[in-house]
């Protein structure tokens, strides 16, 4: 089934069908849609569940302005910035990779800022990575305070 230009197979749910906390629904395969006109394939959608895939609005591409729609779209983190009253969000990672926790923390952060002109303070307290390239890309972009080799090395007294 084909769905907003995207092949979707039975049992199957888009991923716009997890914002605003909507229940998702699977995609019904095609012998399983109840259509009350023999030209009408699609199930009935509900009224007052618009989804994004019938929007008028074209699709955001620019990973800046994605977040900053994300963040528009969550005015809750005002208010939790705010609470933290410039305490820092401290962030570790495991199995860390390319960081991307903390790129798109930085990434919230500017959004943040730039609406609300709330500064979202993160602190990097450690990373965990076991593959060597990949701890290079990480001490090279990030410089966390600790690096672990392993998740193994860590223990109550150093982490």
């Amino acid at each position: 089934m084909v769905r907003g230009g995207k092949s979707l197979l039975k049992g199957q749910t888009s991923i716009l069908s997890f914002a605003k906390g909507k229940n998702p629904k699977p995609v019904l395969a095609e012998d399983e849609v109840t259509s009350s006109s023999d030209d009408d394939t699609r199930p009935a959608a509900s009224s007052k569940n618009t989804s994004s895939e019938s929007s008028d609005l074209p699709p955001i591409h620019d990973i800046a302005t994605i977040f900053s729609d994300m963040v528009a779209r969550t005015p809750e983190m005002k208010s939790v910035t705010k609470h933290l009253r410039g305490r820092p969000l401290r962030v570790a990672t495991m199995c860390s990779g390319t960081e991307s926790p903390l790129l798109a923390l930085e990434m919230i952060r500017r959004s943040i800022e730039a609406q609300y002109g709330v500064n979202l303070g993160i602190e990097h307290v450690f990373s965990c990575e076991i593959e060597p390239f990949k701890q290079a890309y990480i001490e090279r972009n990030f410089q966390p305070p600790i690096l672990f080799r392993d998740v193994c090395e860590l223990d109550r007294q150093t982490a």
